[in-house]
């Protein structure tokens, strides 16, 4: 398999960045919902790391150059 020939990489690489952000957003409800701890200092860095790299990887490779 030639990863060079997929078209859009860039796009499919930042969609699958912008998807951490959905993803921590569905943790955590799904974490309060189960747990009843809403904030956490845990859970509260998973969420920061998560939405942290979703939101630089999305922009950077969102970039249309």
């Amino acid at each position: 398999m030639n990863l060079e020939n997929i078209p859009d990489q860039k796009k499919m690489t930042a969609g699958f960045y912008y998807s951490l952000i959905i993803l921590a957003g569905l943790f955590w409800l799904l974490w309060g919902l189960k747990f009843g701890v809403w904030w956490d200092i845990g859970l509260y860095a998973v969420l920061v790391v998560m939405v942290g790299f979703g939101l630089i990887g999305g922009f950077v490779y969102g970039k249309q150059s």
